[in-house]
């Protein structure tokens, strides 16, 4: 198949890296796929473009794609896009996001190419006209849970069959410890043996609900006496959101902060972890650092907010919670004191990953959708 892959944007955010990795997946598959993203400014190094080139794809940078709607330069990218459509002809258009998706809408319906649309909200999105034309005239939509799938058919009055649920999927290879050498941590963070360590990785801004997080880890540090925190990330708000509520006097001398990881030393601070802390998603509403923490066996302590409360299955693969610090703090504090429940959280959250989250189940499944809508063609 020839499939065309949009993304508007240069920056990796959220939706970037399942967009890449599904093309370049599909790519491997033997299928012929290009993927255009945003252009970015030319100062500025273009995320999403050098991941794509990393993952073997040649990204196509000459139009602007950009994230928002731009009333001036979208009809440009428009008439561009038209063009290469009539260049290149291929069987599927696969959007990612609600900008690509109005530009590529018309230049689609008037050359025939069904467009397939990817939504990455854990919650389901508000009803506008806009997005009601676009989805309706999408070939099928694909959303990240049944309860996204479901409310999207029903508010925006699309049949149910396409409308699909798809997995967001995570590079399980890179989360597998047993499968590649990583470096050992443990030191430079100061962990000892015994420690009970808890993450938390997110940027430090005010809206990350940091305050719930300290006010839980006070509480906890009364029955855990061997409490470790490693908080990973950065932020702009970092002095006032997390370094200097980790002062208090429950807390001095256990927390740590990494700073923002990457590669290998990301993955070996995930190992580091008995347990994550999960309290809201950003602007990612897949909740990619959830399911790779899954996929490294690290049980979750999450909110009952967007797509965490169908990732974490209670009592299974983790523990949800509400708004509460009490609540968060009796979670951990109950994970602490039973580590045959850890354990089995772990292999629980381990088995969950590798069973639903790998990039070939997810291409598999999204090729099947092609199949099905050429063959409906």
């Amino acid at each position: 198949m020839r499939i065309f892959h949009l993304f508007a944007n240069w920056k990796w955010t959220g939706p970037a890296e399942p967009a890449v990795n599904l093309a370049a997946t599909l790519r491997q598959r033997g299928h012929d796929v290009r993927f255009a993203c945003g252009s970015g400014p030319k100062l500025l190094p273009n995320d999403v473009a050098e991941a794509a080139m990393k993952r073997g794809l040649e990204p196509i940078q000459t139009l602007r794609l950009g994230k928002h709607r731009n009333p001036l330069l979208d009809p440009l990218d428009r008439r561009a896009l038209k063009k290469l459509l009539k260049e290149m002809r291929p069987d599927i258009v696969h959007c990612h996001l609600p900008n690509d998706h109005r530009i590529a809408a018309d230049p689609c319906a008037d050359l025939g190419i069904p467009v397939v649309r990817s939504i990455y909200d854990g919650d389901p999105p508000a009803v506008s006209s806009d997005l009601r034309r676009l989805l309706g005239g999408a070939r099928s939509v694909l959303a990240i849970s049944d309860r996204v799938r479901d409310a999207v058919s029903e508010r925006f009055q699309i049949e149910p069959r396409r409308v699909v649920t798809i997995d967001p999927a995570v590079d399980l290879r890179r989360f597998n410890p047993k499968l590649r050498k990583l470096p050992d941590l443990r030191e430079t963070y100061g962990i000892r043996d015994g420690d009970f360590v808890v993450g938390i990785v997110a940027r430090m801004q005010r809206h990350r609900r940091f305050e719930l997080f300290f006010e839980a880890l006070v509480r906890a540090s009364h029955d855990i006496p061997s409490l470790k925190v490693l908080l990973v990330g950065r932020g702009t708000w970092m002095e006032e959101v997390a370094v200097k509520p980790a002062e208090r006097t429950e807390l001095a001398g256990r927390a740590v902060f990494t700073g923002y990881r990457r590669g290998a030393e990301y993955v070996a601070t995930l190992r580091c972890m008995d347990v994550k802390v999960y309290l809201t998603p950003g602007s990612d509403g897949s909740c990619r650092a959830a399911r790779e923490s899954m996929a490294m066996g690290v049980p979750l302590v999450a909110a009952r907010r967007g797509h965490l409360v169908d990732l974490v299955e209670d009592g299974v693969t983790g523990i949800l919670v509400n708004d509460d610090p009490d609540e968060v703090g009796a979670a951990l504090v109950r994970l602490h004191h039973d580590p045959a429940l850890r354990r089995s959280m772990s292999e629980a959250s381990h088995a969950r990953a590798h069973k639903r989250y790998g990039l070939l189940t997810q291409a598999r499944r999204v090729e099947s959708i092609y199949e099905e809508i050429l063959g409906r063609r």
